[in-house]
């Protein structure tokens, strides 16, 4: 079995005059802050995510022309049988612990996740599928479901699944920077952004959570995703860094994901090895107990990634 180890928008002048880029020119903390104060009543509200099950594949045809460009700079695995799921070795680093881990990350499309951590002599697995979030080897803690957010939820798959299930998605636009409009000589990057009402159901009940995700307007990759939270009954601004993105066979696979909360990196995942496989009925996502072979499947090769 064969397994699958930028397009660039034409280049113009985005504003003619100093009205004009005051107007379409938007800061991140701008769009941020005025997206939270509309929208934060709603990411209270809760949802029934049992009766709607996600699609298997992503119709294409449904999809805006921008998402479906965004669909084929990312590959097809999303679209066809044959790679649903991605197989990443590298290491988890958790700057507050000061612990950096080996650790392998299986995902299947759409949104299964299961994160194995070596501590020691001690293997540390975190899984995410139809029965909810689970851990063994450790105590499962708030953080855990706030890793399988930004590992899961934050991803490009997951925002494509969101958009087959009907996601309400808003399109802000293209060309969006993340300074404040003024420098001269600003370079890039530039952004395509879309406010998601995201569904999670790591949380009991499941609930909608406003975010913004930012596809990079000349690859047309997801590297950002931010949104707000509330812990202890304080306001945490979180953003998830989706980077290093390169290509493994046909399909592009990010290198690291990093989590910060106000500004700070609280997770990164570094990897050093991908693979994609076909989907596997092998109970990983459901259970602590399945026994998967080095990458995940016995069918499995593994491609190195430049750092």
């Amino acid at each position: 079995m064969r397994i699958q180890t930028f397009m660039l928008v034409r280049g113009r002048r985005l504003w003619a005059g100093s009205a004009i880029l005051l107007a379409m020119v938007v800061t991140v903390i701008g769009i941020a802050g005025s997206y939270w104060k509309a929208r934060s009543r709603k990411a209270a509200v809760q949802v029934d995510l049992s009766a709607a099950p996600g699609p298997q594949y992503l119709r294409r045809g449904a999809l805006p022309t921008k998402l479906r460009e965004a669909v084929s700079a990312l590959g097809n695995r999303l679209e066809v049988p044959g790679n649903e799921r991605l197989l990443l070795l590298g290491t988890i680093s958790r700057p507050a612990l000061s612990e950096t881990l080996p650790v392998r990350l299986i995902t299947e499309f759409p949104d299964k996740l299961r994160l194995e951590e070596q501590v020691g002599d001690q293997l540390r697995v975190t899984g995410f599928g139809e029965q909810g979030v689970w851990k063994t080897g450790a105590d499962l803690r708030p953080e855990n479901e706030g890793e399988i957010e930004t590992l899961l939820y934050d991803s490009a798959e997951h925002f494509f699944a969101g958009q087959g299930q009907g996601f309400s998605t808003r399109p802000l636009g293209s060309g969006f920077r993340l300074d404040d409009g003024r420098a001269t000589n600003y370079t890039g990057p530039f952004y395509d952004l879309y406010q998601v009402d995201d569904q999670l159901s790591t949380e009991k009940p499941a609930v909608i959570r406003p975010k913004l995700y930012y596809f990079n307007s000349a690859t047309l990759l997801l590297e950002r995703a931010r949104y707000r939270i509330t812990r202890n009954g304080a306001p945490v601004n979180i953003e998830t860094l989706i980077g290093g993105w390169q290509k493994v066979g046909s399909q592009q696979v990010p290198s690291k994901i990093t989590r910060l909360e106000n500004n700070t990196p609280v997770m990164i995942l570094t990897v050093t090895e991908a693979s994609l496989t076909p989907r596997v009925a092998d109970g990983a996502f459901y259970n602590s107990t399945a026994i998967l072979g080095l990458n995940g499947s016995k069918e499995a090769t593994a491609a190195s990634l430049s750092r």
